[in-house]
């Protein structure tokens, strides 16, 4: 009789460790393909530390960063949203094109290098995060897109607006300047 309690009390914990390595399992592998989304910040290295900041322009236009989010608002109406899959380091609200009108520059990460519009040579992406520079044209009522670099392949701690330049800071230190062309930025 107590040989049958000890085999049913066995096979009780068997079973229950094996529902309980199952369901971690899943956990693992669900959080896999969800936390980069919902908490990207564990994937990137500790000098990406975001700002909370707001900056406020005449025209009316408030931008909000708060941890890895931006939003875009049009007196009290947002307008725009930084996707869920990118996470802000920092942004700058300045005319990198010197068209007259401010362009919001964002220092973020994102999964991969190039996204959907890669190289024609790149078969497929990578999936670890690397460090973007993303440019918006902002209006009145909308903010699109209007230079998504590529991985910028530096680790950069800070951005800046001096002189017409964007001035990324690297973590050793180094500051390098960046002048608008035509179609994206060039390295001075």
């Amino acid at each position: 009789m107590n040989e049958r309690r000890s085999s049913v009390k066995i096979r009780k914990t068997i079973i229950w460790a094996v529902m309980i390595t199952a369901a971690v399992s899943a956990a693992v592998i669900l959080n896999r393909h969800t936390a980069y989304v919902i908490m990207p910040a564990v994937f990137l290295p500790s000098y990406s530390v975001p700002f909370d900041k707001t900056v406020t322009d005449a025209s009316g236009i408030r931008i909000v960063q708060s941890g890895r989010r931006i939003s875009v608002y049009n007196a009290d109406k947002k307008i725009w949203k930084l996707e869920p899959e990118v996470a802000a380091q920092d942004f700058l609200f300045e005319d990198i094109d010197h068209d007259g009108k401010k362009d919001l520059l964002v220092l973020c990460w994102k999964r991969g290098r190039f996204g959907k519009h890669r190289p024609t040579w790149v078969e497929s992406d990578e999936t670890r995060y690397s460090q973007h520079i993303f440019i918006y044209e902002v209006g009145q009522d909308l903010v699109r897109p209007k230079w998504m670099a590529s991985d910028i392949g530096m680790q950069a701690r800070s951005i800046e607006f001096d002189d017409g330049m964007l001035l990324i800071t690297e973590t050793d230190g180094d500051v390098t300047k960046w002048r608008w062309n035509t179609w994206g930025l060039d390295k001075m």
